[in-house]
């Protein structure tokens, strides 16, 4: 089956998406901002308290990239990109529909998948979720022209929010289309069928469940949180 390639341009609006299908290859210019635990969790805060004016930058028809990236000051001022991969998503799944709902990104780009009950809340507010290739760190921190600005420094490097300008940022693909289809859920239902029961006994694990991060912290939970603050802050 074949795919069709999309360059994409912030702020991003829904004309630009008419014909994204899962599987597409998407190239990003534009406005490209990192998010991560902490700041995701700082975001929801003020979102529920109805701060929304307290977030120092507009996300709207923006690109969102679940990323921690390495970055060094440059002599004379501002920062350079030496490294920006993708991070697993799944863990963000409880910040990502006020998130959407409430700021409106363009697009949001990570690593493996989202808890499946937030796919109605992405397809409501026309946000693909793109997939970033693993291990390709270097490759998409070359496609960062300038480092914009840092916000929320007080969360140290990884896990402050980057403002970046890019060109041609990918490849990144479809993994969950407008139409609310998802990569991982044909995955599992076709190729994986066959073994996942086995796998799944041998491993002593609960089938009905997705793991996609740490086998004992369910993906998305207060307790994946709370294992990868802790990690980081250690």
């Amino acid at each position: 089956m074949g795919h069709n390639d999309h360059y994409l341009r912030t702020p991003i609006d829904s004309a630009q998406l008419e014909g994204l299908k899962l599987d597409d290859i998407v190239y990003l210019t534009g406005t490209l901002f990192t998010i991560r635990d902490w700041s995701h969790q700082r975001i929801a805060q003020f979102l529920e308290k109805g701060e929304k004016d307290k977030i120092p930058f507009d996300l709207r028809g923006m690109g969102i990239l679940h990323s921690g990236p390495i970055v060094a000051e440059k002599e004379g001022g501002g920062w350079e990109a030496v490294s920006v991969g993708a991070t697993s998503s799944s863990r963000f799944s409880p910040f990502i529909p006020p998130l959407v709902r409430d700021l409106h990104p363009g697009v949001l780009v990570g690593k493996g998948h989202l808890d499946e009950a937030i796919v109605k809340d992405l397809v409501r507010e026309k946000c693909p979720f793109l997939q970033a290739v693993g291990g390709c760190a270097a490759l998409y921190a070359s496609q960062i022209k300038r480092i914009v600005n840092r916000y929320w420094p007080e969360f140290g490097m990884v896990d402050a929010v980057w403002e970046f300008e890019v060109e041609n940022f990918g490849p990144l693909s479809v993994e969950i289309d407008l139409q609310g289809n998802t990569s991982y859920r044909l995955f599992r239902s076709g190729e994986l069928r066959k073994n996942l029961n086995r796998v799944y006994q041998e491993a002593g694990l609960d089938k009905e469940a997705d793991y996609v991060w740490w086998p004992r912290v369910m993906p998305g939970s207060k307790e994946a949180f709370d294992f990868a603050t802790k990690i980081e802050k250690e």
